[in-house]
């Protein structure tokens, strides 16, 4: 799909997701700690810093 990053399974520092996964840079929420089932994991800054830049170019266009 168009304009989302690609979470290859190399990127996860720690944790993980059972299936291809990506980011939609668009889709920015401000969650609650109690919203949150379970933790993922964490990922490389390189893969954060790309879907930043994305959600940056959205809100500039």
């Amino acid at each position: 799909m168009d304009g989302l990053v690609e979470i290859e399974s190399d990127a996860w520092i720690r944790g993980a997701t059972p299936d291809d996964s990506r980011i939609v840079p668009w889709g920015v929420q401000s969650i609650d700690s109690a919203d949150i089932d379970f933790w993922q994991g964490r990922l490389e800054e390189t893969v954060v810093a790309e879907a930043i830049a994305a959600l940056v170019e959205q809100i500039q266009l």
